[in-house]
């Protein structure tokens, strides 16, 4: 009984033992546990943060984050377009961090700044030594760097391609563009008209730049100043302008219908027709029922592409006339029944003409030129009222150099049309002195068959 009692005290003494043993070592690891947390808490990464977001303002962290931006190019200001993308991520969300585990370890600690889900930027902390030593081989953590968000992780990009005339330079945000952005120096101008993409001669040489990725604003301008707006919408992400040569050419032709006229190889249609009309016959109804034969004007401007015009009739190559305006003035080529009767009778009257015009005080002449006019037309009506003035015109010499009389067509049985051109030297005498010049000029005529069947001259029209 003893022995046995003498056994459980041994026993409870053992338990006592090591349950105050336990007791000590579960205390002792509640201290060092406890100092570790309070030392731990001390020297979080997390807890420099937490200072350096309470030290600096929305404002600040603008400043702080613009100043690193970068990885754009030489034509886009990447502080002032981070300053854009910081004010639309930021409004109306609240500022906040993330660590990175995948970057940190006991040598860095970085952290991403967050504007609601966007990256703004990250931290980068490192630890350092200070005055106070850490057990457990803690330390403090210091500020090493910020940095923006990339903006090219974060914003859309776009490639500019931009056609320009050979030898000039484009403009990208302000920025001449390099000759290293060329990416091809001989491409065609496609901004042509219907017509032109119809002409057998190629347009302008024009250059391609492409600069790209761009991220903000983009404005494009010729060397002038002038901002080219884009060709439509972006396409797979490359937005497409042109800059359009300041070359640009024009045409005016006058013909008469069913004469086909050319602009480098293309026909002229109605699209190109700006006036149709008897400008020949005008005034000639009472005289020629049956009217006369239209005249078409063609016009067009701003051509990119130089006009080479050229005119036919029935598969006869038309010589134009140029006119004073530079317009080109084209006839119906001589028919073959063109009579001797016919050609006497337009050198006859211009022959009249020309001697009543250098000769003021000869009443003969007058008489002579206006047997040769159709009575009753204004033309008639023209020479008779001119005396009185040709009184007090200056008597002039002239000195002819050449003389063509062509384009000989027949209206009808009582018609006919021609043109007369002429070169010559003239002198008049005034009571000052005498004035020499020189003079190219002509005419497109109508004849009419006179009561008595001979040929008449009815209008008489300069080329302009």
């Amino acid at each position: 009984m003893t022995e046995r009692k003498e056994k459980g005290r041994g026993w409870g003494l053992f338990l006592l033992f090591w349950t105050m043993l336990l007791l000590l070592l579960g205390f002792l690891v509640c201290v060092v546990f406890y100092k570790y947390t309070a030392v731990y808490e001390q020297t979080r990464p997390e807890r420099t943060m937490d200072a350096l977001m309470a030290e600096m303002s929305e404002d600040d962290w603008r400043e702080t984050l613009a100043a690193t931006a970068g990885g754009v190019s030489e034509y886009e200001d990447a502080r002032a377009l981070f300053n854009d993308y910081f004010d639309s991520t930021v409004k109306g969300n609240k500022l906040s961090y993330r660590r990175d585990i995948s970057r940190s370890d006991e040598t860095q600690t970085v952290f991403v700044l967050y504007a609601g889900a966007a990256r703004i930027g990250e931290i980068r902390l490192l630890p350092y030594e200070t005055a106070e030593r850490f057990s457990f081989g803690r330390k403090e953590w210091k500020l090493e760097s910020i940095t923006s968000e990339t903006l090219s992780d974060s914003l859309q990009a776009l490639t500019v391609q931009i056609d320009a005339p050979d030898g000039v330079t484009p403009y990208l945000n302000g920025t001449a563009v390099g000759q290293e952005k060329i990416v091809d120096p001989a491409v065609a101008l496609t901004q042509l008209s219907e017509l032109e993409r119809r002409f057998d001669a190629p347009g302008p040489r024009m250059v391609r730049y492409e600069v790209g990725p761009l991220y903000g604003q983009i404005a494009v301008s010729d060397p002038d100043g002038n901002e080219i707006a884009p060709v439509g919408e972006p396409e797979d992400g490359v937005l497409r302008y042109v800059i359009m040569p300041t070359t640009t050419y024009s045409f005016r032709v006058e013909a008469p219908e069913g004469v086909k006229v050319y602009a480098c190889g293309a026909e002229l249609g109605e699209e190109q027709v700006r006036s149709r009309e008897q400008t020949m016959f005008r005034g000639l109804s009472d005289y020629l029922p049956e009217g006369g034969y239209d005249t078409l004007l063609y016009e067009t401007d701003g051509l990119y592409i130089e006009p080479q015009i050229r005119a036919s009739y029935n598969g006869v190559e038309l010589t134009p006339v140029i006119g004073g305006d530079g317009r080109y003035i084209y006839f119906y080529p001589d028919d073959d029944d063109i009579s001797i009767a016919m050609h006497e009778a337009a050198e006859g009257f211009f022959a009249d003409y020309l001697f009543y015009t250098s000769d003021k005080y000869n009443g003969v002449a007058l008489k002579n030129v206006r047997d040769r006019i159709l009575p009753g037309t204004e033309l008639d009506s023209y020479f008779s009222h001119s005396y009185d003035a040709m009184i007090w015109a200056s008597a002039t010499e002239m000195d002819q150099k050449e003389l063509r009389f062509g384009n000989f067509h027949r209206v009808g049985d009582k018609c006919f049309t021609c043109t007369i051109l002429y070169k010559a030297d003239f002198t008049a005498t005034q009571w000052y002195g005498k004035d020499s010049y020189a003079r190219e000029d002509g005419y497109k005529m109508v004849f009419l068959r006179g009561e008595e069947g001979q040929w008449l001259a009815a209008t008489m029209s300069a080329f302009e």
